[in-house]
């Protein structure tokens, strides 16, 4: 929201007082038949209502004067219009006064019902991140990119237009999911109430979920920024808005341009994207903030799981037992007796070692007790290590170097092979699936994992399927195969036949390393 700005200001009073009566389910439930039938039918009759009503599930008898009183103060209200059909014919004055009028949605009827609706869907929705979703603003703005990148006289506009609204939709429905799963997640830190065993596992498994949304959300969000500020540097936002308001096709108003409020709300949602991705703003852009509050919340979640389960390992609390001890304490009738249960309770009794025997056992009778009884010297050893027996030296340590280096050189092994099996599946454009032929066992698995994370993915404008694996470090691109294409590749453990797709393999930063190798070989 801009500065000064205050929309609330605008709001009529009686915008939503429908639905604050004794009657706001009927208020509503009308309403929402208009809103319904707006798309076909935009003015309805009585009868209309009435059987709108019975549609959508209204169970309690409505009579027509009741029905037209409802009318009637919807209309009051600035909700509804009521006009005359002069389309209609009527066979009997009853019936031209019983049919002669039509109610239709204001404007503030719209945005009345619209908003209760809106508020019941937001109450229904279940809370959900989906990382998809930045990897498909990323596509739409490429898209944009790539329909303007000739100029906009050659821009396809209705395309443009089309394109640019759905970026918006992403992102508006990303924010309401982030913002919705925030509060989910700021009511999970504050219940302590909740049942021992629902309570742990909603929240491992809620950081579960966070932990697998932030892993690798960081290479989706330098593809939004780098698509934000290429089409900002080499198009233009300007550009980008005039051709898609050329493309919208707005309907013509009565004394009004609708242009410029058109143009406002794009530049103020354009505006809201930056503030979210944009990385050539000064500052920190919110998802980056957000992403910082995801994982303190792991953290949070972490230490809140750890209390509860040491609570469980107790059968009661540290704090219950001192109130306890501190009770028998306060009722102990002699300090004697306090002595005794401090005693009992912290088990500072004297060290006994009745296994010590006198140097000279037939000096001291077995009947004699131990407080008659003359002492016995105590080994030091016997205080320091809880045994009196002579310990040889201690065995030296095994040097773990060599164990070590052993696992650095197997990881480097498989990790020097891992890069040769993707070094050799990058494609450098698009090639036909069955110019794969004559893998090995390796590489053939790595390239079904790739083939079928790129299936897995949603399908662009373009028809083709884009997807990265685990570890960001590879992007794979498939089209829709040729017309009858078939690819038939034989490997050891089997023939596979499948559509002959067209598949591009790029490795992420493949072209900087390569100069790095023939720096380094020169």
């Amino acid at each position: 929201m801009r500065s000064g700005e205050r929309p609330w200001r605008r709001l009529p009073p009686d915008l939503f007082r429908f639905a604050t009566t004794e009657l706001r389910e009927l208020h509503t439930a009308v309403l929402a038949v208009f809103d319904d039938a707006a798309v076909l039918q935009p003015a309805l009759r009585l009868e209309h209502v009435r059987s709108g009503l019975d549609a959508a599930g209204w169970d309690d008898a409505v009579d027509d004067d009741r029905l037209r009183a409802v009318l009637g103060q919807l209309v009051e209200w600035g909700l509804l219009d009521v006009t005359q059909d002069h389309a209609a014919h009527y066979a009997t004055p009853e019936e031209f006064e019983r049919r002669n009028l039509q109610w239709s949605l204001t404007p503030a009827g719209e945005a009345a019902i619209g908003g209760v609706l809106f508020a019941i869907d937001q109450l229904r929705r279940a809370v959900s991140l989906q990382p998809a979703v930045l990897d498909a603003i990323a596509d739409g703005l490429g898209d944009l990119h790539r329909l303007l990148s000739d100029g906009p006289p050659a821009a396809d506009a209705p395309r443009v237009a089309t394109t640019l609204f759905t970026v918006e939709s992403h992102h508006e429905a990303m924010v309401a999911s982030l913002r919705q799963f925030n509060r989910h997640l700021q009511r999970l830190l504050r219940d302590d109430g909740a049942d021992d065993e629902v309570f742990l596992d909603v929240k491992r498994k809620t950081v579960e979920y966070l932990q697998e949304y932030v892993t690798g959300i960081d290479r989706r969000l330098r593809r939004v920024g780098g698509a934000l500020e290429r089409l900002q540097g080499e198009v233009g936002v300007a550009v980008v808005h005039e051709v898609a308001l050329r493309g919208a096709n707005l309907a013509p108003l009565a004394g009004e341009d609708p242009a410029p409020g058109w143009l406002a709300e794009r530049t103020k949602r354009w505006d809201a994207l930056g503030q979210w991705f944009d990385p050539g703003r000064a500052g920190e852009t919110r998802i980056s903030n957000l992403l910082d509050v995801a994982r303190n919340a792991v953290v949070q979640l972490l230490r809140v799981l750890e209390r509860r389960w040491d609570a469980r390992r107790r059968t009661a609390s540290v704090a219950d037992d001192f109130r306890a001890l501190a009770g028998w304490f306060a009722t102990a009738e002699s300090e004697d007796e306090a002595h005794v249960l401090y005693n009992a309770a912290f088990g500072l009794w004297p060290a006994r070692h009745a296994h010590l025997v006198h140097p000279d056992e037939e000096a001291v009778a077995s009947t004699t007790s131990w407080l008659d009884a003359a002492p016995v010297a105590v080994a030091p050893s016997l205080r320091s290590s809880g045994s009196v027996a002579s310990r040889g030296r201690v065995a030296p340590v095994a040097d773990p170097s060599v164990l070590r280096a052993r696992r650095q050189r197997r990881q480097a092994e498989d990790l020097g092979r891992h890069d040769r099996i993707r070094d050799a599946l990058v494609t450098g454009g698009r090639v036909p699936l069955s110019t794969f032929a004559g893998l090995d066992r390796a590489s053939f698995r790595e390239l079904l994992a790739l083939v079928a994370l790129a299936l897995s993915s949603p399908r662009r404008s373009d028809g083709s399927r884009r997807s990265s694996s685990s570890d960001g470090q590879v992007e794979v691109t498939l089209w829709p195969p040729p017309a009858g294409g078939l690819a038939i590749l034989h490997t050891n453990d089997g023939t596979l036949s499948a559509p002959d797709y067209l598949v591009a393999v790029d490795v992420v930063g493949a072209a900087e390393e390569l100069g790095e190798r023939e720096a380094a070989g020169a």
